[in-house]
């Protein structure tokens, strides 16, 4: 047997539905901010360097080869109008044969760019040690962390990372380059 619905049984049932749709919404997320965060990369031109002593093509007095192998991070909203960029930096050594010590410290750079404009730039150390007379050996950095204002313009900057060339070494990246 069915039962008669009457007008205000059903407003009840749509008031309700209503009110359990409208809990659900706040229960929700809602959509995600925008970040605007930069893009971080390795600058291809900086990112292997070769250490010697005297001819940098004589594999003799080679001191050690030198690769950034990757850099891996996330974006993050950070308090009301910045965003946190959070990465780490991968490095690969080989040994050369004129390297007399069992590890060797190599300058690299993090700089902040947009076009050819540098808006910050700061040089830091890795260590590569080479444990046990190993001929190979890797490093990776402690998180970095930079901070930007969440702002359109801040999509459009790059972070980037290298490592900090000589005058000579940049020359010869330079004369190789198409």
């Amino acid at each position: 047997m069915e039962l008669p619905v009457t007008r205000s049984a059903r407003a009840i049932a749509l008031t309700a539905t209503m009110i359990a749709l409208f809990a659900l919404a706040g229960c929700s997320s809602g959509p995600k901010p925008t970040l605007y965060c930069p893009n971080v990369a390795i600058l291809q031109e900086a990112n292997h360097v070769i250490r010697g002593r005297g001819k940098q093509n004589d594999l003799a007095t080679r001191v050690v080869d030198a690769r950034i192998t990757g850099v891996a991070g996330k974006c993050t909203k950070s308090g009301k109008v910045d965003v946190r960029v959070a990465f780490q930096i991968g490095f690969f050594a080989r040994r050369g044969p004129a390297l007399t010590q069992n590890s060797i410290t190599l300058p690299y750079f993090i700089a902040t760019v947009q076009g050819n404009q540098i808006f910050d730039k700061q040089v830091y150390p890795v260590t590569f040690d080479f444990k046990g007379g190993a001929d190979e050996t890797t490093a990776t950095t402690k998180p970095i962390r930079v901070v930007a204002p969440n702002i359109p313009r801040s999509a459009q900057q790059q972070i980037l990372v290298g490592f900090q060339l000589s005058q000579a070494e940049l020359a010869q990246v330079l004369r190789k380059a198409p």
